[in-house]
């Protein structure tokens, strides 16, 4: 689930119209999947610029992995959620542009932000923009898989 408009709300206005939202969605979805007699599925929710409610999203919102903008350090965020969820994130996805010595020194620094308890999933915190060189995406992955190892 994608709210990349949650950070232009208010913490008052996330939690009066978007959290109710979210939280319903992942209930909803979950009581659809044991209706069909399907199995649990995995659910992620982004909530760009909502760290302001990373507590309260990983208590009451339903999902098991939340993603992460590049405005929290991971450790933070950790420190926030505990081990309740998975966290994804969240490299500056304009650190692409700034060459190769900018995202190894970038990705070293998420990947030390996120280790500890509590599972992550290494990526950017927002979309690929159209102009990224696809050998810088290449040196994105090879510094994951370099430093997420340590």
């Amino acid at each position: 689930m994608f709210d990349s408009w949650a950070g232009q709300l208010s913490p008052n206005d996330f939690s009066l119209f978007s959290f109710p939202s979210l939280c319903f969605i992942s209930t909803a979805v979950r009581a659809r999947l044991a209706a069909e007699n399907l199995p649990e599925t995995p659910m992620t929710l982004f909530a760009k610029g909502a760290n302001h409610a990373l507590g309260s999203l990983s208590e009451k919102a339903g999902y098991n992995v939340l993603g992460l903008d590049w405005c929290i350090d991971p450790a933070e965020a950790r420190r926030i959620v505990g081990d309740k969820v998975a966290l994804q994130g969240n490299l500056d996805p304009d650190l692409l542009y700034g060459g190769r010595d900018a995202i190894e020194a970038g990705v070293k620094r998420m990947c030390e932000g996120f280790r500890g308890k509590g599972g992550w999933i290494a990526n950017l915190g927002h979309g690929i923009t159209p102009g990224v060189d696809p050998a810088d995406l290449r040196w994105f992955f090879e510094c994951i898989h370099k430093y997420s190892l340590l």
